[in-house]
């Protein structure tokens, strides 16, 4: 018997045996770890060419993107769902790139194109609209941390922020290439200072919060978190690395040094936010934008333990060492800069875009990823923002490297790449779900169906006006801050947005001109999931809870809109004809035609007492159909 405090040569013998078995362990571990950084992993591994499979008896692949999801279905003995229909298709493309539904003239005129091309057209009009920016441009703030205040305590707003969103906007619909989009936010001061887009492009840096009103060694360490937003940013959105890890030590998972991560802080270390004056766009008008301000060069010392009060050395500036054929020396692609900037930024560019000896292909990786996931609900690469060691590994490892791989050999064309991925079968099958092929892949990570999707906060809100006849459509310029109730404005802190205020086609705009204060969403965007912006996110998370419902059915904006729907019906159709009524409304929200069934239940509830159109048309707000996509 072992007795607690008193000595026992077996205890003594079998703690020894325990503390050399989890030294033995430990050492393992480190071992292994080391070796898998010294083997590249497969993220951080120069793109290779990746053929498309051949299968035999393939009559459902449309492009190669098809063939190499058949070969994993095939493998486990399942049949892709078949093409959906026509209405669906248009209603699913509409939503994915310009953020609104088609309308009845719209539906009517693709159905009737019998063209083999009808939908390749379609797509191609699609991208062209401008609002195709509007819509992929949220898309890319919430990986930019975009927010148009400071955060934190004091939150003061920043007047100017809005340039940054306008340019990205605008770089999309141009459809400026990726490697040019992603040297531009980094260095476009640097490499292009007399162009507006490029000034305003390097809003990026400065997109994310602000710790306001410090002084001394509080001031430095607000100079340093400043400078961890800027890398952990840089790292999340272009490389999808949490490079952020490696402030306070080496990453305990990826091949990040802490050296690494400060050589990248010396990029960013001399420089502060500053203001210019730049064009606010086809005006001719000039605002004063909040771009990055370049400075003289000064220390850059490794801080132990992320401590300011512990420096160590001056490393400079420099690349991630594992990312780099030149050891992490960014002079090389400095000297592939026109000018030459103090800081270096033009270099890490260059090195974030180069696909031979930088970080170029893990960026195409990346960035093919995050139109997949919008585009499928889930990225080949789940974890979008972390392709290191501790996200998941891809689902489908080949056909993100053809895809990686067809980016960069177009020129990185964006649009391009959507028009390859929306043209697939994959993309274009049904939600149809069977017993038997669940079985075998209840997560549907061999992409044997398509998954409904609700659409973000944003484009609810975008579709409730759209539908109502309400939404003001222009494009760019300062942004606006709708109504919000006053139990909402009185919760945190003092003066964060204005009383009193009427919604009006002033504050009826897309949403993604609404100001994003970081102390204070919109109520309506924070129940559907907008995120605060503190942080890059690539990925959203999405609840389903009580609240959203209540939101839909009480919200004094919804149920305003709901009465401007109503007009727009009354003065579209006979409102003494039932069925005319009903269609009008169907094909205004849903872009389709009611069942017959639904125009029963429908018909049943205008005539219940008390009942109105206006009653009925803020049903349909709340329908799923409404807020989904299949």
């Amino acid at each position: 018997m072992l007795v607690f405090g008193s000595y026992c040569p077996v205890r003594v013998k079998v703690i020894k045996v325990f503390l050399c078995f989890l030294l033995l362990t430990a050492m393992a571990s480190s071992k292994e770890l080391s070796s898998e950084k010294d083997s590249k992993f497969w993220s951080y591994r120069q793109i290779k060419q990746v053929d498309p499979p051949v299968q035999e008896n393939d009559e459902w692949s449309i492009n190669a993107i098809d063939k190499f999801v058949l070969k994993r279905t095939q493998s486990k003995g399942i049949r892709p769902n078949d093409k959906v229909e026509l209405t669906k298709i248009i209603r699913r493309a509409s939503c994915d790139l310009i953020g609104l539904a088609p309308t009845r003239e719209e539906v009517e005129t693709f159905i009737a194109d019998k063209s083999p091309d009808a939908y390749l057209k379609l797509i191609d009009r699609l991208l062209a609209s401008p609002h195709y920016g509007e819509r992929w441009g949220r898309h890319w703030l919430d990986v930019a941390r975009f927010g148009e205040s400071h955060g934190y305590e004091s939150d003061n707003e920043r007047p100017s922020a809005w340039t940054y969103r306008d340019a990205v906007i605008r770089a999309l619909n141009q459809d400026m290439p990726f490697n040019q989009f992603v040297r531009w936010q980094v260095a476009g001061d640097v490499m292009k200072s007399d162009d507006p887009l490029a000034m305003s492009l390097t809003g990026f840096l400065t997109a994310g919060s602000t710790v306001t009103n410090v002084d001394g060694v509080d001031r430095e360490k607000a100079t340093y978190d400043k400078m961890d937003d800027i890398v952990s940013a840089t790292g999340a959105a272009f490389l999808g690395l949490t490079i952020g890890c490696a402030r306070c030590h080496d990453h305990k998972y990826d091949p990040i040094s802490q050296k690494d991560y400060y050589r990248l802080v010396g990029f960013f270390l001399p420089g502060k936010p500053g203001h210019r004056d730049i064009s606010a766009g086809d005006s001719g008008s000039k605002v004063k934008a909040l771009t990055w301000s370049g400075g003289n060069k000064r220390k850059n010392p490794l801080l132990k333990r992320g401590d300011v009060e512990q420096k160590d050395g001056d490393l400079g500036f420099g690349v991630l060492t594992a990312l780099s054929a030149e050891n992490g020396d960014v002079e090389p692609w400095i000297k592939l800069s026109e000018k030459k900037s103090g800081d270096g930024r033009a270099g890490l560019a260059h090195w974030l875009t180069d696909t031979e000896r930088g970080a170029g292909s893990l960026l195409a990786r990346v960035i093919v990823n995050r139109l997949w996931q919008h585009h499928f609900g889930e990225g080949i690469v789940k974890t979008s923002d972390n392709f290191g060691s501790a996200g998941e590994k891809p689902s489908h490892p080949e056909l993100l490297e053809w895809l990686a791989g067809e980016l960069i050999r177009t020129g990185w064309n964006l649009k391009g790449m959507h028009r390859l991925i929306m043209s697939s079968a994959v993309y274009r099958q049904g939600t149809q779900w069977d017993k038997k092929r669940h079985a075998i892949d209840p997560e549907n990570k061999l992409l044997w169906r398509r998954h409904p999707r609700r659409m973000e906060g944003e484009i609810i809100r975008d579709s409730i006006m759209n539908s109502a006849g309400t939404l003001n459509r222009k494009m760019y310029g300062p942004s606006v801050k709708p109504w919000v109730s006053k139990d909402a404005i009185n919760t945190g802190s003092t003066n964060k947005w204005p009383v009193n205020v009427k919604d009006g086609p002033v504050t009826w705009r897309r949403s993604i001109y609404v100001f994003m204060r970081r102390s204070m969403r919109v109520p309506f965007f924070e129940i559907f999931d907008v995120p605060d912006s503190m942080q890059s996110r690539g990925v959203r998370e999405q609840t389903t809870v009580p609240t959203q419902a209540l939101m839909l059915l009480n919200n004094e904006f919804v149920r305003a809109q709901a009465n401007h729907f109503a007009s727009r019906i009354k003065e579209s159709v006979d409102v003494s004809d039932k069925r005319s009524v009903i269609e009008a409304a169907y094909w205004v929200t849903l872009s389709r035609a009611p069942t017959d069934e639904e125009v029963k239940l429908s018909s049943e509830l205008l005539a219940k007492e008390g009942q109105s159109i206006e009653n009925f048309c803020h049903v349909l707000f709340t329908l799923n159909e409404f807020s989904y996509v299949d």
